[in-house]
């Protein structure tokens, strides 16, 4: 009897979950700018030492996240905190020199650093680092990726008639255990590098600034590369995934890997000069050459001839 296939039911463990996902030090980061922000407005008692640790824990943060990287989604908060110091830290000066400040003046700019730190906010909860719901067969998850050419079939989408149709298979496997600190697999891609070249082409493909993806090549899964096969559960079934126009081999990755936990063998299609790109053995990247005419009929033909190509890269890795 082969295991159950997820149903509709079962659609939330497919799903990558989204929300702010910070690290600690952006954690750091935002309370620390919050807290400046705040501080100019508390009772003087307890202005100074709190503008003092906002700063310290702000400082602090901000150069080891220079250190590691900063997310272009922490900028506006640490803008929003820049511009807030002044506003925060006067306060503490006027009262040594007996100097009256001026709230008035200080209202506006807050008000300021809060939209910057809140804009920051939104940002990093709109365009999260991808995190991936654990899998929750009985089998843990290797993956693989393989690269074959068909010495038969010609490379339609190029004019050199020596050129070979070339098709990259992901694998997701059930898989023996892994040590707790086995490497995970890049969302994506084998590499960072390789998600990142696919991610942009993904921005590309969709209008959208390659800027706004950069967290996605951070993400890893919950699959381990060239993990052993598992010893139990007999021969499994295997299922084959075809991308849809312009999508790529890893689209689906949350999908396969509860699969693959389950007991099937999902192997997942990169389909060159269709897929948005495909990063081959030899590094070279084949872009999307699947572009609409404008023209219905054309574009009807031209489906058809795609869907052919598609139809014959699932015949041949099977």
């Amino acid at each position: 009897m082969w295991p159950r296939l997820p149903g509709a039911d079962d659609g939330r463990v497919t799903e990558i979950i989204t929300g702010l996902n910070l690290s600690l030090l952006e954690i750091l980061a935002l309370l620390g700018a919050v807290a400046l922000v705040m501080a100019r407005w508390l009772p003087p008692a307890a202005r100074s030492r709190a503008t003092i640790a906002a700063g310290a824990a702000l400082l602090v943060s901000a150069i080891a996240l220079g250190v590691t990287g900063i997310r272009w989604q922490l900028l506006p908060v640490l803008a929003g905190a820049l511009l807030a110091a002044p506003f925060a830290f006067s306060p503490l000066l006027r009262r040594r020199t007996g100097r009256r400040a001026r709230w008035w003046l200080a209202l506006p700019g807050s008000l300021a650093c809060t939209g910057l730190i809140t804009a920051g906010v939104v940002a990093a909860w709109a365009f999260p680092v991808p995190v991936f719901p654990g899998p929750s067969g009985p089998f843990a998850v290797g993956t693989r990726v393989l690269q074959w050419t068909d010495p038969l079939r010609p490379e339609t989408f190029t004019a050199d008639p020596l050129d070979r149709r070339t098709v990259v298979a992901q694998l997701w496997y059930p898989a023996q255990n892994s040590p707790a600190d086995a490497p995970r697999a890049p969302y994506l891609g084998r590499t960072e590098d390789e998600a990142r070249t696919v991610s942009e082409a993904l921005a590309r493909g969709t209008g959208l600034p390659g800027f706004l993806m950069d967290d996605v090549p951070r993400a890893r899964t919950h699959s381990v590369f060239g993990a052993p096969v598992a010893r139990e559960g007999g021969r499994f079934p295997i299922v084959l995934f075809s991308p849809g126009s312009s999508g790529v081999r890893t689209q689906n990755t949350a999908w396969a890997e509860e699969l693959a936990s389950r007991g099937y063998v999902v192997a997942a299609l990169d389909h060159p000069y269709d897929s948005a790109a495909v990063v081959l053995a030899d590094g070279r990247t084949i872009t999307t050459e699947t572009v609409s005419s404008g023209d219905r009929d054309k574009d009807e033909e031209l489906a058809a001839g795609w869907t052919s190509v598609r139809a014959a890269d699932l015949g041949f890795v099977l």
